[in-house]
């Protein structure tokens, strides 16, 4: 039988929870919902044998409408959600998380906040105020009401904007990065911005390069 390697839990306060009496202690469900989604908490209940609590919390698939309540009952913890947190957009944006570890790296990983999949995310982010919002997806769009918004894209999402000059784009106070442009327009368009410009100038050295090296090719 393989050898079952402990490792601790890390919890918001820091502390790394090593068995079930400190995972009680220090409790704290965002750091659950994590590690629930992920795949590390039940990880860590086997190798700490807890079968009884790793039976009830496989049982759970995320999309109850009591999960908090059923989630922190099984570790033997009790909670309420006084803090009103919202355990669904909590779960949509770990699971995101676990999908752009292949595009980003971990240092990037952890600054990382708020994700956007869609159209319609990318816009309840920016209503609410969300800043910077990480764009993964193919297209997204910078609509005309947009204002004050960071995006940063994650491999490389197409942007379009519905907005008609450099002009009003800067006064919109609207930075891109990391993101590629639907047309020529929309590329003029955002040039104003100091972190896109810089971005788009490599991205002009870059194609003359492979211009000319398909030049010398043919």
């Amino acid at each position: 039988m393989a050898k079952r390697i402990k490792f601790p839990l890390v919890m918001k306060n820091g502390v790394e929870a090593r068995d079930m009496e400190a995972l009680r202690e220090n409790f704290d469900m965002e750091s659950i919902v994590e590690y629930f989604i992920n795949g590390k908490l039940a990880k860590w209940l086997t190798n700490n044998y807890e079968d009884e609590i790793l039976k009830d919390i496989q049982e759970l698939k995320g999309d109850e409408a009591d999960f908090g309540e059923r989630l922190a009952k099984a570790l033997g913890v009790k909670w309420s959600n006084e803090d009103k947190v919202d355990l669904q957009n909590l779960m949509k944006t770990t699971e995101l998380k676990e999908r752009v570890k292949p595009y980003i790296s971990g240092e990037e990983l952890e600054k990382v906040e708020y994700i956007a999949d869609t159209q319609e995310e990318l816009e309840r982010l920016v209503k609410k105020g969300c800043i910077p919002v990480y764009l993964f997806g193919k297209e997204f769009q910078i609509k005309e009401w947009m204002e004050n918004v960071e995006c940063i894209g994650i491999d490389n999402p197409v942007i379009s904007v519905e907005i008609r000059s450099r002009k009003e784009f800067q006064e919109k106070k609207i930075k891109l990065k990391n993101v590629g442009f639907a047309d020529k327009e929309m590329k003029k368009i955002v040039s104003g911005n100091e972190e896109t410009e810089l971005y788009l100038g490599l991205l002009d050295v870059m194609e003359q390069y492979l211009t000319a090296v398909q030049k010398s090719l043919d």
